[in-house]
């Protein structure tokens, strides 16, 4: 039976493999979710393209799901003081840094000499699983000797995945026996850092370390690095955002590949739904291949000598818009990777390119105006909810009627989108993602361990805290201070109102005392966007 690439690669990826499973020492280890069966029988699925707006079969092998890099989380957001729980295609993954702390040993962080700072160390990626009894390595700590500690028992590994210390050992003889056993180590990852972003690699063992450091990141090249003549001093790269989206991988890409959503889904954010909705003339200019396409944007009524904006994509995780802007340039950076069914990490950022002159348009300004990178989380939050909610809906509905999902088993044939929607022109980029996803990925997201889709859930489409502020170490800081402030604001109002000091009056007392209390309204509404963030097309008019 052929096996289409894309179903292949989950029964063949080694995080299925006992045999592969591990560092590559030789010998045969056991998956860290040793409970889900190995597939072994893989129906080849329909890939026809007849029924498809867009002609042309190809015979190109499929793309592989599991022999990609993926974009995480940029590290500037990263705690180096404790480990974070990510999933990466169902995989739970645990990341941490094997940064020592200067001067330190292992031992209670209080004993920690004065001004001891954690050293950068090493980004490294773990199935979030412990090999002794699979606790969530996760919910363990990273020690001051550059090790993570399973807080279960307190055995420990270093950031090749080595056992270093079993506490109940009786003896070094027991803790050699345990530690030459190769399911005493841990399943990690290839992971590495690239233009601030953490990827990983969805392999472990020998084979997936040599095929990682074999395959190119799929990172955007800033303009200066696409063409020398651009000077680097005229390109302003804004702050990375991250967070976990309540819609699935695909659903994520489907959306910024189409133009035509945003003068309505980002009204009066980036849009207008009233005036800036209008007919556009789109071309694809690079084929729908295994790696991708692109497709070029213009209205379709003649606006002079402007060039027409650009969306490429590249798999399985980046699309850049480019979109002239006068003599500037503005481009957006954006990648995502699958999370789990349902659910996608997006990062991103946006890129300008100032006129030659040195320039910014009046429009792009409001975009790079200096603020706090907590600040412009929150913002984002507001602009990502926007779509958010109709996504997350529209995904589980046609998942639960089974009118098109890419959550199916291996055995489950793929749906062809077109007749699950009334596609038009303007849907270019969707239906030609579409047709990669189907033609050229096996029209499914191989999630490990072949999850359920879950329902619908609009609490978790306006969670930002578990979604993003526990996981971003800037936010977390700022919700600490910003609750310090609350505290100091409200108490200083009662204070003032209470004592009501003479030199400032019973008129100057009320009005400061309405002042703080007015601003501890305020940081309180910040601290509530970054917890809980609603939003509502019907009431943004």
């Amino acid at each position: 039976v052929a096996l289409p690439a894309a179903a292949a690669a989950a029964s063949q990826s080694p995080l299925f493999r006992s045999s592969s499973i591990g560092r590559g020492k030789g010998s045969g280890r056991d998956s860290p979710i040793s409970s889900l069966n190995v597939v072994n029988d893989v129906t080849a699925q329909d890939t026809s393209v007849s029924d498809s707006i867009f002609s042309g079969e190809s015979t190109e092998p499929e793309f592989n799901w599991y022999k990609s890099w993926y974009p995480i989380i940029p590290v500037e957001y990263l705690d180096r003081e404790k480990p974070q729980h990510f999933k990466l295609l169902n995989i739970d993954l645990v990341v941490w840094n094997d940064g020592a702390v200067e001067g330190s040993q292992f031992g209670s962080k209080k004993d920690r000499s004065k001004g001891a700072k954690r050293q950068h160390g090493t980004w490294r990626v773990f199935a979030d699983s412990c090999p002794h009894r699979r606790a969530p390595l996760s919910e363990g700590r990273v020690e001051d000797d550059g090790t993570i500690l399973c807080s279960y028992h307190a055995w420990r590994w270093d950031g090749d995945g080595d056992l270093c210390n079993v506490p109940q050992a009786q003896s070094s003889d027991e803790f050699d026996r345990i530690k030459s056993n190769p399911k005493s180590s841990c399943n990690a990852f290839p992971a590495r850092v690239v233009n601030g972003l953490l990827w990983v690699w969805p392999e472990s063992g020998s084979d997936a370390r040599i095929e990682s450091e074999l395959t190119e990141v799929p990172i955007m090249k800033l303009p200066q690095e696409e063409d020398a003549s651009i000077d680097e001093d005229l390109v302003v790269a804004g702050p990375w955002n991250f967070r976990e989206l309540p819609y699935g991988h695909d659903y994520f890409l489907e959306n910024v590949v189409d133009p035509a959503h945003v003068p309505s889904s980002h009204h009066n954010v980036v849009g207008n739904r009233y005036t800036g909705t209008t007919s556009l003339s789109m071309k694809t200019t690079e084929p729908v291949t295994k790696d991708g396409f692109a497709i070029s944007v213009e209205p379709a009524v003649d606006n002079g000598d402007s060039p027409p904006s650009t969306t490429k994509y590249t798999a399985p995780c980046l699309v850049q818009i480019k979109a002239p802007v006068g003599d500037a340039v503005q481009i957006l950076e954006l990648y995502s990777s699958p999370s789990r069914p349902g659910f996608c990490n997006h990062v991103g950022r946006q890129v300008v390119v100032k006129s030659k002159s040195g320039e910014t348009p009046q429009m792009l300004k409001a975009f790079l105006l200096p603020m706090p990178k907590w600040l412009n989380h929150v913002l984002a939050g507001l602009f990502l909810n926007q779509d958010a909610l109709f996504l997350h809906s529209q995904e589980r509905m046609l998942h639960e009627r089974k009118e098109y999902s890419t959550n199916l088993d291996e055995d489950e044939a793929s749906y062809n989108y077109n007749t699950a929607v009334l596609p038009m022109s303007a849907d270019k980029g969707v239906i030609n993602f579409r047709n990669w996803m189907r033609n050229k990925a096996g029209g499914r997201i191989p999630y490990f361990g072949n999850p359920s889709m879950p329902p619908i859930d609009n609490e978790v489409v306006f969670d930002i805290y578990n979604s993003h502020t526990k996981h971003c170490k800037n936010c977390s800081d700022a919700l600490k201070n910003l609750r310090k402030a609350r505290f100091i604001s409200y108490f200083a109002a009662a204070l003032v109102a209470a004592l009501r000091p003479p030199k400032l009056g019973a008129i100057g007392s009320t009005v400061l005392a309405a002042v703080l209390g007015g601003l501890g309204l305020g940081i309180n509404k910040l601290i509530g966007a970054m917890h809980r963030l609603e939003y509502s097309h019907a009431e943004n008019d």
